[in-house]
């Protein structure tokens, strides 16, 4: 008997290449590429504040503001401040920009209005309505004045509220602590004052106006 081995019915095995480790894999590499680029854009498009959806100018809904001399006593009956000097304002528009009105010469009917009240979502339609069919008197400007802003409110933000209604005339912001409003006597929305050319109150009312109102109010300052 031979003891040589016997490699009857035997094949040598063949000898394979060690397998590269899965991260030195070109493919791979791709893919987490790609990857990374993916993720890098969501974060963009997340930050991105430029979007047609975005509210404009978010912090613009509250503004500097300030009355330049005094305050008038609360709206009551009669009116104690007829024929009290009016304070002029100092405050913003929503676009950021800082106006002084009032004390010049200029007779004026100054509306504020809060965008969550009905009421004054109805005065705001009614006035854009009878300015967009009627001249103002020669000599008398007609002023809005967002105020009592509340970003949980309906109907937020004021901005695009004016916006949308098409509001002609100037519009300025209040402040958070309705200082604007505080100091013209508000009791109650929509409110408005009439301020004649001497810079002295002629008629202050609220609520919402009836197209003859609204006119006497007008007229009440027109020179």
């Amino acid at each position: 008997m031979s003891n040589k081995p016997n490699y009857k019915g035997q094949t040598t095995p063949h000898h394979q290449p060690p397998k590269k480790p899965l991260w030195q894999s070109p493919l791979l590499w791709v893919l987490a590429v790609v990857g990374i680029a993916l993720i890098f854009t969501v974060i963009l498009s997340v930050g991105d504040d430029s979007s047609d959806d975005a509210a404009p100018a978010d912090a613009l809904q509250t503004g500097f503001a300030e009355i330049i001399g005094n305050a008038l006593p609360a709206l009551d009956q009669p009116d104690s401040a007829l024929g009290q000097t009016a304070p002029a304002i100092s405050a913003q528009t929503f676009a950021g920009d800082r106006l002084q009105i009032g004390n010049d010469g200029t007779a004026r009917l100054y509306g504020f209005f809060a965008h969550w009240c009905g009421h004054c979502q109805k005065e705001i339609t009614a006035t854009v309505q009878w300015l967009s069919a009627n001249d103002l008197p020669s000599g008398v400007e007609i002023v809005a004045v967002s105020t009592a802003v509340e970003s949980s409110a309906d109907n937020y933000p004021p901005s695009e509220w004016f916006a949308r209604e098409q509001w002609p005339t100037t519009v300025v912001m209040d402040n958070s602590d309705s200082t604007l409003a505080t100091g013209f006597g508000l009791t109650a929305f929509p409110y408005w004052v009439a301020v004649d050319a001497d810079g002295n109150v002629a008629a202050r009312t609220t609520g919402e106006l009836t197209t003859q109102a609204f006119e006497d109010l007008l007229a009440s300052i027109t020179p």
